[in-house]
């Protein structure tokens, strides 16, 4: 079975019955670019991949093929991001990242209402957190901070190492897109 990004979008996309200008329009990206990720004609930012899954109601390990080691990292302007792991704890869906910030600062818009992430510094110093709100941390501390704001990260010394956590909330009836925990 083919697991590329592409195939998961157009897969996660047509599940949704959402045409490309659908998704265009909810998600902020242009049709021709989610055409060229469905194609696999071109590789997808960290920033990207969160706005098309938040768009569709789905966590972003819907895009991310495979998890472990060996998978290939995800990267936005400061983040690169590789999925470790996903379970489900009672009905939230928590996927596990281990992510490399530099220097350059990474402002992630609001996800799907309810998000909430966990960053635990495992090496160097960083600054994360809602807009406006950011904190230092240090190895060996954590923040946990509602991920449905808009939100920055930032290392503050060359590179820092850290562990994210992603808390995705059960969906209910009332709104719209799956949230994809099982995909």
């Amino acid at each position: 079975m083919d697991d590329s990004v592409g195939t998961r979008l157009r897969r996660l996309r047509e599940g949704c019955g959402m045409s490309l200008s659908e998704l265009a329009r909810a998600s902020g990206v242009g049709k021709g670019t989610i055409s060229e990720l469905e194609n696999d004609r071109r590789g997808a930012r960290l920033d990207t991949l969160f706005a098309l899954t938040t768009a569709l109601g789905a966590p972003l390990g819907a895009l991310v093929s495979g998890s472990g080691v060996a998978t290939q990292p995800v990267t936005g302007a400061s983040v690169s991001a590789t999925l470790l792991d996903r379970w489900t704890v009672g009905a939230t869906l928590v996927e596990t990242y281990r992510a490399t910030l530099t220097t350059d600062r990474q402002e992630s818009p609001a996800h799907a209402r309810g998000i909430e992430e966990t960053v635990t510094v495992i090496r160097g110093r960083i600054r994360v957190g809602p807009t406006g709100s950011e904190q230092e941390l240090g190895a060996g501390e954590s923040l946990r901070y509602s991920g449905d704001v808009p939100h920055r990260f930032e290392a503050l010394d060359d590179t820092s190492d850290v562990i994210l956590l992603m808390h995705y909330p059960p969906r209910t009836g009332s709104e719209e897109g799956p949230l994809a925990h099982d995909r």
